[in-house]
């Protein structure tokens, strides 16, 4: 993963860190998240609920204590950079699920 999409990762979790002790709960990751404009929900593919629990899933996967913790959470993304061509599109995909400023 390039340091630039690293940096978009790190921000992401850091504004997760509501508490800004390196933990990121479940419950946070729930009140941001925005599923409407992943891919497979905007093709029509998969309904925006549906994807929703799939990716909450995908979280807290090294220890069951409903913390994200930093690696796991850039485990995540580096496998979605691996399957992201341009950064454009990287930084388009986490701006709009994290919400975050340009």
């Amino acid at each position: 993963m390039s340091g630039a999409r690293m940096e978009m990762v790190k921000k992401a979790y850091e504004k997760l860190d509501v508490n800004k002790d390196g933990c990121v709960r479940l419950d946070d990751i729930a009140k941001i998240y925005d599923a409407s404009c992943h891919p497979d929900v905007v093709s029509g593919k998969k309904e925006e609920g549906d994807l929703y629990m799939e990716f909450m899933s995908l979280w807290d996967t090294q220890v069951k204590d409903g913390i994200v913790t930093w690696d796991e959470f850039l485990g995540y993304y580096k496998d979605i950079s691996c399957s992201t061509e341009s950064d454009a599109e990287f930084y388009n995909v986490m701006q709009k699920a994290w919400k975050l400023e340009q």
